[in-house]
């Protein structure tokens, strides 16, 4: 794929903050529904292309797989795994810190940064390096993705406010282009890039899935099941 094409793909999920931004504007219960929308159309994109995708990748890691004590076969199932208990823990970490943290401590703010800093890294990546290089599987991928970071942006709003913006906000739009060049210059060999692509995969479930579990007053499931029904069906017609 062309570098200038995958370029407007990352210049897109850049745009994903800017929006982010602006949304920031409306009402809580309309920017509840976003969230909740792109939640779903990012499960929908996970569960439909990305793990059906994962399987062209696992022969890939179980050829450079050492030892036997593990099923190679299996193994890129394992990173996926991590992607997801990795998660899981780093959106209970700040609630941990804070906990032990003065009220003016920016532990928490810090090690939630460290952990989607790398994550954005790998979604920019993985703009270049995914098995299916076609023009439409970049706009799939881009639309899901950026609706994703656009939830994710959201979220760290409302959980750090001053903290995060502007220099959070720009650390990670950083991060995903970052990860774009990384990804031009092939900057690491195959087996290691389908593992990233495992461990995204159980990130994004995560975080998504964050956004409807458990529910609450506020929470839109409606909306998060409207875009994952409406995002699935398309992706199956294409």
């Amino acid at each position: 794929m062309p570098k200038a094409i995958s370029f407007v793909g990352a210049a897109l999920l850049v745009c994903a903050f800017a929006l982010s931004h602006y949304c920031g504007r409306f009402t809580l219960n309309f920017r509840r529904k976003w969230q909740a929308l792109s939640a779903g159309v990012a499960v929908a994109y996970v569960f439909i292309n990305i793990i059906p995708e994962m399987e062209e990748h696992r022969p890939t890691v179980a050829a450079s797989a050492s030892g036997t004590l593990l099923d190679a076969e299996k193994r890129i199932y394992l990173w996926a795994l991590a992607g997801f208990v990795t998660f899981v823990g780093l959106s209970r970490l700040p609630l941990h810190l804070s906990s032990k943290a003065s009220r003016t401590s920016r532990l928490p703010f810090w090690s939630e940064m460290a952990g989607y800093s790398p994550y954005a890294l790998l979604i920019g990546y993985l703009l270049v390096h995914r098995e299916d290089r076609s023009l439409l599987s970049l706009g799939l991928f881009v639309f899901a993705m950026g609706l994703h970071l656009f939830m994710v942006d959201i979220e760290l709003v409302e959980q750090f406010a001053g903290s995060y913006q502007p220099w959070g906000r720009m650390l990670l739009v950083v991060s995903v282009l970052v990860g774009w060049m990384l990804g031009v210059v092939d900057a690491f060999p195959d087996s290691f890039t389908s593992r990233l692509f495992a461990f995204v995969i159980g990130a994004v479930v995560v975080m998504s899935a964050h956004e409807e579990l458990p529910a609450g007053e506020n929470r839109q499931f409606w909306w998060f099941a409207g875009g994952a029904f409406c995002y699935a069906t398309l992706l199956m017609l294409i």
